[in-house]
């Protein structure tokens, strides 16, 4: 037999395969520090072929281990980071180095190679080297953002981590009430998703701009809650008046954005339903989006980004809980003391606090039990209902002129919608 054939049978491929993937690794990480020893022009233990090889070194202990014992590993790792902390000590004396970050990185790459020796962990190996390669290339990102940080965002910053990870799940997830609408928990995720959206339109006004920051705002928010949205534009209007043409702009594009969230719903529960619900909802889609243009087209552009001087404000979110647990309470009661008064008088009640429970609801009864045209009608006045909702908080919890803004979008937009209602 040719020894050439003999070679190959010897060896099975598919046992490098990790110890490639390891020096890929490796080298991918490597040629980041690489590239940091380059533009930095300056000296260091560690370069590409470097972290080649101690991505290799790490997958060839985690084989050894398998085979004589995981004492095997534990030595092989503690060795190798006396190694680092030697080259890190020699390099601090000789080069005056006092950057830490490419010895962490060479300790990181030695475990990603150890999770490459098991194929159920190499492909975390995989991922986790693209976060820390995508981590060390934004250096200068990160450094110029935290010497842009202000004492007052980072201390919000954690307020928002306190209420929304450290008392959120401490509250009761029961209903309190003997209605069983008022749960703690879900009032609370309210006020949380409020504090959380008007944070995010700080920092997207921070990178944008005012307009552009808070208009990517509400399309972002308007995909979990446009109610949110527009609390959380409502405070942004009374704090600051030159904001009001771009906080309309983000209100109605949020609640523009709830139309379609509806249809997506309505299309996983019943597809039979899609079609019908298409034309009311798609119309008030297109007649808010183009008001929604011609306003924003028309607007003062606003010559010099507003001053935001606190990203996280606590008030304005509590309020809304507190209004949207009074919705709540006032939409168990009517369909107590209303109930047999129809389905229609069930949507709107509903639809005073949450549009997705009631399309869902419908949704599912048109299955069975209810007629495909009530459950259209009725999904459409339960988003009616939301709309009028959210234009009583721009008024109660803005300004009267932000009020006024909204509603000569919202109101052409729901009278559209009557209108096709009472057509089709």
């Amino acid at each position: 037999m040719d020894l050439s054939n003999l070679y190959l049978e010897a060896i099975n491929f598919g046992d490098l395969c990790p110890y490639l993937i390891s020096m890929l690794i490796g080298a991918l990480i490597g040629t980041e520090r690489e590239r940091d020893l380059v533009e930095q022009k300056k000296r260091g233990v560690a370069g590409l072929r470097t972290f080649v090889l101690i991505s290799l070194l790490g997958t060839l202990s985690a084989s050894l281990a398998a085979r004589y014992g995981e004492t095997f590993m534990i030595i092989a790792f503690f060795s190798f980071t006396i190694l680092v902390a030697i080259g890190y000590a020699a390099s601090a004396r000789d080069l005056g180095r006092v950057d830490f970050t490419s010895e962490v990185a060479a300790v990181i790459v030695f475990v990603l190679g150890a999770l490459c020796h098991s194929r159920e962990t190499a492909m975390l190996a995989i991922a986790l080297a693209v976060l820390v390669t995508a981590i060390l290339a934004v250096k200068k990102t990160t450094h110029e953002y935290v010497a842009a940080i202000k004492d007052v965002e980072l201390l919000d910053t954690l307020k928002m981590a306190i209420i929304a990870v450290v008392i959120l799940p401490l509250l009761p997830n029961q209903p309190l009430d003997p209605y069983g609408v008022l749960n703690p928990r879900h009032i609370w995720l309210m006020v949380v998703l409020v504090s959380l959206i008007s944070y995010v339109g700080y920092i997207m006004i921070r990178i944008l701009g005012t307009e552009r920051g808070l208009s990517i705002t509400g399309m972002l928010g308007g995909l979990v809650s446009s109610t949110a949205v527009a609390t959380s534009m409502a405070a942004e209007a009374r704090a600051h008046r030159e904001v009001i043409p771009s906080a309309v702009f983000a209100t109605i594009i949020a609640s523009c954005t709830m139309f379609p969230r509806v249809l997506l719903e309505v299309l996983v529960i019943n597809r039979d339903l899609f079609l019908p619900l298409f034309l009311p909802l798609a119309s008030m889609t297109v007649t808010g989006m183009t008001l929604a243009y011609l306003l924003f087209k028309k607007r003062k552009p606003i010559e010099t980004d507003v001053a935001l001087s606190d990203p996280f404000r606590l008030s304005p979110a509590l309020k809304f809980g507190a209004f949207f647990a009074f919705i709540l309470l006032v939409s168990a009661l009517a369909g107590i003391y209303f109930g047999e008064a129809g389905t229609y008088m069930a949507s709107v009640v509903a639809g005073l606090a949450d549009v997705d429970a009631i399309t869902l609801s419908m949704a599912t009864l048109a299955k069975t039990t209810l007629g495909a045209d009530i459950a259209v009608t009725a999904i459409t006045l339960a988003t009616m209902t939301n709309t009028l909702v959210k234009l009583a908080i721009t008024y109660i919890l803005g300004t009267r002129e932000f009020g006024m803004h909204v509603s000569l979008i919202f109101v052409p937009m729901i009278a559209v919608g009557l209108l096709v209602i009472v057509l089709v």
